[in-house]
């Protein structure tokens, strides 16, 4: 019954509509079936065109395809028309040279100068601590950072500026170098007038050539450097000697792996003052004495101890 109340429930609300509206909105709904109707059986009488492809386009590919088979790809990769590729282009540095030195009160005792960035390194004196950085790395307890190491300098940044840090004992003034032209400029000079080696005897050399322990040690410490150049800091402690402000030498002490130390018969406060013939009271023979560490077989290490001179020869290989 429910039903029937809501059917007449209902058809009394159509019956107040307006008729002209009932019509109006019945006729706009006929119109769009009749145009649906109408384009629908447009598509169905209009016949489908069968999918052809274009001979000529065809015929281009394949003739393509032949051509490229036919080439000889590397004789074009050979002409090199959009330049030819040097890796060795990422490795160039420019050099900084205008750099003006650096008021922090910093000691470079020592650098490893490189062509390669990975493998520079330097030796820096802070607030008495001595360490030593990469280049990247930041000076302890400054706010400056490691940019550059050339041969008797390097170049940190502090704050945006580019400033100098000299090797103790360099010149300013010396035109500054890298390791590529001081291969072209610079040969190593070795001291032959008034050398130590010459008020040497017998007595005063220590031959260690033969101590295969200590060549262990030695490979271990080259192979050391060679990857990381701040590990020498591991076996050797450096600290220059100064007499009326000029280098007099390096004095040595054992570093944190005391057994090369220990093996080689170096005795700490013993001074360093020249190696393969390098003259370590330059400071430019200094830094190539550190980079031949890295190519020579034997060393032949010249040290001042309670004024005595001794030579001390051990192997690498």
């Amino acid at each position: 019954m429910a039903i029937n109340d809501n059917f007449t429930s209902f058809a009394s609300n159509l019956a107040k509509l307006s008729q002209q509206k009932i019509a109006q909105v019945i006729s706009v709904v006929l119109l769009v079936y009749i145009a649906f109707l109408a384009a629908k059986i447009t598509w169905l009488l209009v016949p489908k065109a069968p999918l052809t492809y274009n001979s000529s386009l065809l015929a281009g590919v394949k003739q393509v395809s032949s051509i490229g088979s036919s080439v000889n790809l590397s004789a074009v990769q050979r002409l090199n028309l959009f330049g030819q590729y040097n890796e060795q282009t990422k490795d160039v540095v420019e050099l900084i040279t205008d750099a003006p030195v650096t008021r922090l009160q910093l000691t470079l005792s020592g650098l490893v100068a490189s062509d390669k960035a990975e493998t520079a390194a330097a030796v820096i004196e802070h607030k008495g601590k001595q360490e030593t950085y990469g280049i990247g790395d930041v000076i302890l307890d400054t706010r400056a950072s490691l940019e550059q190491v050339l041969i008797d300098r390097v170049i940190i940044k502090q704050s945006g500026r580019l400033e100098t840090l000299m090797l103790d004992g360099a010149d300013y003034n010396q035109p500054a170098q890298n390791m590529a032209n001081k291969k072209a400029t610079i040969k190593a000079r070795k001291k032959v007038d008034n050398s130590p080696r010459k008020t040497l005897n017998k007595a005063n050399v220590v031959d260690q050539r033969l101590n295969n322990e200590l060549t262990r040690n030695a490979a271990q410490l080259r192979a050391d450097i060679s990857e990381d150049p701040g590990k020498i800091t591991d076996y050797l402690r450096i600290s220059p000697v100064r007499e009326n402000g000029k280098i007099m030498g390096y004095r040595l002490s054992s570093g944190k792996t005391p057994e090369f130390f220990k093996l080689s018969g170096l005795k700490s406060g013993d001074i360093a003052v020249q190696m393969n013939g390098y003259n370590l009271r330059e400071p430019l023979e200094a830094a190539q004495a550190l980079s031949a560490l890295k190519t020579e077989r034997e060393i032949s290490l010249l040290i001042e101890r309670k004024n005595d001179l001794i030579e001390i020869l051990f192997s690498i290989d």
